[in-house]
């Protein structure tokens, strides 16, 4: 599987919350939960595709996880923010 499509809902789930339309800690809980579900697939999916479409998924990755700790903690809760972006840039350092 490309793992564009992989991270579908990790990147959908990390949007919600920078477009407000998520709470900060649901969505660093739901991101725990995803990351325990496809981060081992992502492994393997690094192998199916270029190097450069693993770069670019992992590059969207990271800059999602800058996004997201870049929210204000006033507005957010800081430790959720905090989650969220280490989840993101381990998914993005499995597509390395």
């Amino acid at each position: 599987m490309n793992p564009a499509e992989r991270v579908r809902i990790v990147t959908e789930t990390a949007r919600a919350v920078l477009e407000g339309r998520l709470d900060a800690v649901v969505g660093a809980q739901t991101l725990a939960l995803q990351e325990e579900q496809i981060a081992p697939h992502l492994r393997s999916d690094r192998i199916d595709v270029t190097q450069a479409e693993a770069d670019s998924v992992a590059l969207t990755l990271r800059r999602l996880g800058e996004q997201v700790s870049d929210l204000s903690p006033t507005r957010h809760d800081p430790e959720a923010l905090l989650e969220m972006a280490r989840i993101l840039g381990e998914l993005a350092q499995t597509l390395r």
